[in-house]
């Protein structure tokens, strides 16, 4: 019986060949590439630093509780749960663990949904759900506190409704013009803040002009409060100066150009809007409610951009697993 299937797969035309032998290794052999076996230990030791402790509760009255495919699981005396390593993490309950060490890679390229399913021949809906299960993971790690010269200003972005449905308007064509010009409630406002050592803070606040407290919601938090900001002459920032009572430098270009006093000046916030605009292009348009995995996402590409691929790979794919985020295909679906 076996000599009439070889014989059978031997007639295939080799690009099937191809698709029947990956087929087969993944359902009867371990997809686990080195690279991930190695990175499977690197979680471990990273998520359970300070000593084995219970995902779900946080409990340290933890045993072990036998394997399943050769991976280690504990039960949690406490609350009754058992996990494992990679329980979670967005790389948990997967079919296709070989896949996330390619996958990360190509995260670090930045590279669009149909280019990534493609390569690891996974469906759309697949690597839509795999990128925004690591992009909420990234996010709940927060931003570096901002300190000395920080710099802000705030750029836009076109409102898409994507994935919804549109019951008040028509539906808009990609690429098209809003029907109000310059700054209006049909943009979103994106604030950004850096600081001169390098660190970022970019979020999305509300539509339109943006008011003192939506700033102080998005970046208030994240600036120390020895800073010194440094602003245009927008009244918004002056307000938000005052609520968080900050050292304020405004730089009015019409009237003292672009550097102030040899020093202060916006050029490294603007220069950051520029490359985030140019970033965000390959998307052709992302749903504002997703906006924000979008600006953390090349945040994170920003800070390890000197770092080897290699080296960027593996800090995005342990940053995503450092915390315990129990984020599911059920749950983006209902976000």
């Amino acid at each position: 019986m076996w000599k009439d299937v070889y014989t059978d797969f031997m007639d295939l035309p080799k690009h099937e060949q191809q698709k029947l032998f990956n087929l087969l290794k993944e359902d009867f052999f371990s997809n686990e590439d080195t690279d991930m076996s190695d990175a499977y230990t690197s979680i471990r030791e990273m998520r359970f630093n300070e000593g084995l402790g219970c995902v779900h509760c946080g409990s340290v009255k933890v045993k072990r509780n036998g394997k399943y495919r050769d991976r280690q699981r504990y039960l949690c005396r406490d609350c009754g749960k058992s996990f494992n390593d990679l329980t979670n993490t967005p790389i948990s309950g997967t079919r296709y663990l070989g896949k996330w060490s390619t996958f990360f890679h190509l995260m670090v390229e930045g590279y669009t949904l149909p280019r990534i399913a493609e390569r690891l021949e996974i469906h759309l809906s697949t690597a839509f759900y795999w990128r925004h299960k690591v992009l909420f993971a990234l996010r709940s790690l927060g931003f570096q506190t901002l300190k000395g010269i920080v710099e802000s200003d705030e750029t836009f972005f076109k409102e898409s409704l994507k994935g919804r449905e549109v019951v008040d308007r028509k539906p808009k064509k990609r690429g098209g013009r809003d029907k109000k010009r310059g700054i209006s409630n049909l943009k979103i406002a994106v604030v950004v803040a850096q600081d001169r050592n390098g660190q970022v803070i970019a979020r999305k606040t509300g539509t339109g002009r943006v008011r003192a407290e939506e700033i102080d919601a998005v970046i208030g938090d994240y600036i120390d409060q020895s800073s010194l900001l440094c602003t245009d002459t927008a009244t918004n920032y002056k307000k938000f100066a005052l609520i968080k009572n900050l050292k304020h430098e405004t730089i009015n270009l019409s009237k003292e150009g672009y550097v102030k006093k040899g020093i202060y000046h916006l050029q490294h916030v603007n220069s950051y809007h520029k490359r985030l605009k140019d970033w965000m292009q390959r998307f052709q348009g992302v749903a504002t409610k997703y906006l924000d995995n979008y600006l953390y996402w090349f945040y994170v590409l920003q800070q390890s951009k000197k770092m080897t691929t290699k080296q960027r790979v593996n800090q995005m794919l342990l940053s995503a697993c450092q915390k315990s985020n129990p984020i599911t295909v059920n749950s983006l679906r209902k976000f």
